[in-house]
């Protein structure tokens, strides 16, 4: 590229380690143009920040190497300049945005503070101008308020305006690049469209370039021009964006398209790319995607493909690209059962049909899985399944008191109000909303972690605060919970077989050893992993296989509820696949019923039959999957919406921008509570709270634009 910015060249980074040498990046070749954006995706592991790290000459030490390579940043190599002038080049010239705000912030300083330090140091600003400058910023990032906002502490803003005032100090000395790692992944639907709009505006205003790492392909679609797929440490594809999506070259470019699952009408399963991803410290011969790839043949064993150029601006590094032509990532395509990588032997297929390699890339399917026990009302639900729990006007709210020695009572925050619903046996019912309304502390009362305030939670037409010592422990047996990092909810001393037997020794005590060991071992296979995967320990598995183990400890009891409270969110596009087939797949066997908490859309989607929307402690509306996405009627469901990110380029969405930030649940606003950020609000919605009301067969609103 003539005009480029940004060149890499062969770019290797190794880290050596005791157990060997660890080729984070090894080859990675792309250039970028001034006021581009280049989206560099892939499965954890990859590559990706790494590479990040390595243009900021910012590698882990010791051990951390720059080996080979050449980095030329407007003109001048990067490799060649001294520990001093890259200071000086770092947040000056080229600035990086982390995923997570509160690790970059200082948390003993306000953010005016922090902006002014950047701004001092790189620009020589003091006094009055380098005030003005602060503010001018924090009204650059759309942050209201800016001069009350810059004498605030990080801890007294939500995540949200963290990361605006990180990319405030990100473009506070205007640099030429922007390198973007991962940083919408802990942000709200809503919140992700503003920031990815802002950075957007940012670029457009100032003709800034940049890196957006991301493991979101819908991020990819939305917001970048150009596409760096990486696998092992290199790019295996690159192209314009568009072209990525239509005419996807390599295997597993069109192995993490399959992966994603769109806002689409039907529920097909997606295709998932079986296996891990190697062990950088012990990289196969040839092609390091061989193992996992459905069209290897004895070359890709042997030898490692070059990114060479297939069309114009599109390279590919795969001696099979040609077998691709024509072939479509579509959804629905049904995988044929892969070599499975080095530490992925202990995978089991999931009744996956029999298929061509060709079939397995084209997306050919039967159509739907059947669910168990026969079909489903046009609704959604399953009226004719018994119910196996309700909540009825089900309430949490936590007191607020001061003072150490005399407290006293100054408020209450509501943070659930008042939630009624059903579940039926072999129901999923999907739980979503921006944070803080109320999901997980649903989920908790559930599980008993917390005791509601007021209402009712029924299990068999029981109020579970009436049960007693057996009944209680049938109820803990038959109601189970997987959480978002199966890490820390694993004991990391304890081996997977004493970890998934854990909740038979506390519920079925009697059982002998031998009925103990058959149990696991028949919940490992359940999930897919081999019954040896028992004398491992978590952290000899990879994060997929952790998720599994989380998902066969909830099973071994033979549950009739799983509360998945963020279960996929932390995965991969590829292994989220592999897991939110597997929730399917053991519900069509078991009947099992799933509480399914997210703020992914399209994964609630994918995985729910019924899906409740909620809003600061309240259900604001509630439908079957397919007519909710269809035809949403609440003003803040259809905010949502249009918020989601595409699967596609081409599934461009008129955006509606939400107001303002989410009221506190320690004083929610009177009436409606959604009335101060709704773009259709009435005089009536300040003044009266509007009752959940059927408005259609199954389909639930609470909106008083739907009144009688």
């Amino acid at each position: 590229m003539a005009d480029a910015l940004l060149e890499v060249r062969g770019l290797r980074t190794h880290i050596f380690t005791r157990r060997g040498v660890v080729k984070a990046v090894d080859g990675t070749t792309f250039s970028l143009a001034r006021g581009e954006t280049l989206g560099i995706v892939g499965e954890s592991g990859s590559g990706k920040s790494m590479t990040c790290l390595s243009i900021l000459r910012l590698v882990p030490e010791p051990g951390g190497r720059i080996v080979s390579g050449e980095i030329r940043f407007e003109g001048e190599d990067l490799l060649a300049k001294s520990p001093r002038e890259m200071r000086e080049l770092r947040g000056a010239r080229i600035a990086m945005i982390l995923q997570d705000p509160m690790a970059s912030l200082n948390p003993a300083l306000t953010v005016g503070e922090q902006i002014a330090e950047t701004l001092s140091l790189h620009r020589g600003l003091r006094g009055r101008a380098l005030h003005h400058r602060v503010v001018e910023l924090l009204r650059q990032v759309r942050i209201s308020d800016p001069e009350r906002r810059a004498l605030a502490y990080p801890h007294q803003m939500s995540g949200g305006i963290r990361q605006r005032v990180a990319g405030a100090i990100a473009i506070s000395c205007q640099p030429s690049l922007l390198i973007a790692d991962e940083p919408t992944t802990s942000l709200d639907v809503t919140i992700q469209a503003q920031y990815l709009r802002l950075l957007k505006d940012i670029q457009r205003e100032t003709n800034l370039a940049m890196i957006f790492v991301t493991h979101d392909l819908g991020i990819v679609a939305k917001l970048c021009d150009r596409v760096a797929v990486m696998y092992a440490g290199r790019i295996v594809e690159t192209g314009r964006t568009r072209d990525i999506f239509d005419r996807p070259r390599h295997p597993y470019t069109i192995g993490l398209l399959n992966c994603l699952p769109a806002l689409r009408p039907g529920r097909e399963p997606l295709v998932a790319i079986e296996g891990q991803p190697p062990d950088l410290a012990h990289l196969p011969a040839g092609c390091s995607f061989a193992p996992r790839c459905p069209l290897a043949e004895a070359r890709c064993l042997e030898e490692g493909p070059s990114l060479d150029a297939h069309s114009s601006d599109h390279l590919v590094a795969c001696f099979r690209a040609d077998a691709t032509i024509g072939l479509r990532a579509a959804r629905g395509a049904v995988t044929v059962p892969l070599v499975a990588a080095s530490d992925g032997e202990a995978l089991l297929p999931i009744r996956t049909p029999s298929r061509t390699t060709a079939a397995a890339l084209t997306g050919t399917t039967d159509g739907d899985r059947p669910s168990a026990g026969g079909g489903r009302d046009p609704d959604g639900s399953l009226q004719g399944r018994a119910i196996v729990l309700e909540a009825r006007g089900l309430t949490k709210h936590f007191p607020i008191s001061r003072g150490a020695i005399l407290s006293r009572l100054v408020g209450t925050v509501k943070a659930v109000d008042g939630v009624d619903f059903v579940l039926r046996r072999g129901e999923t019912l999907g739980l979503v909303g921006e944070s803080g309304c109320g999901k997980s502390t649903t989920a908790r009362l559930i599980l008993r972690l917390e005791q509601p305030t007021g209402g009712h939670i029924l299990f068999r037409d029981r109020d579970v605060r009436q049960l007693g010592r057996a009944e209680l422990a049938d109820y803990r047996r038959a109601v189970q919970a997987v959480f978002q990092d199966p890490y820390s909810s694993l004991n990391p001393r304890l081996p997977i077989r004493v970890t998934v037997g854990e909740p038979l020794a506390e519920t079925q005590p009697e059982l002998s050893r031998a009925d103990v060991d058959g149990r696991i071992a028949e919940s490992l296979e359940r999930v897919g992993l081999r019954p040896r995967v028992a004398s491992d320990y978590p952290h000899e598995l990879s994060g997929g296989q952790r998720q599994r183990v989380a998902l066969a400890r909830a099973l071994t009891t033979g549950p009739e509820c799983i509360l998945l409270d963020e279960a996929v969110s932390a995965l991969d596009v590829s292994i989220r696949a592999q897991v939110m087939n597997l929730l399917r797949d053991i519900q069509d066997r078991l009947g099992v019923s799933y509480l399914f908490i997210a703020h992914d859309l399209a994964s609630v989607k994918y995985v729910s039959t019924r899906i409740g929307v909620m809003y600061l402690g309240k259900l604001v509306e509630t439908a079957g999957s397919e007519e909710l996405y269809v035809h949403p009627l609440h003003p803040y469901t259809q905010i949502l919406l249009s918020n989601a990110l595409p699967s596609h380029p081409d599934d461009a969405r008129e955006e509606v921008v939400v107001r303002g930030e989410v009221p506190s649940a320690f004083n929610p606003p009177g009436g409606c509570r959604f009335h101060p950020r709704c773009p259709h609000a009435l005089a009536r919605c300040a003044a009266v709270e509007p009752e959940l009301v059927e408005r259609a067969p199954g389909h639930q609103v609470a909106c008083h634009l739907y009144g009688e």
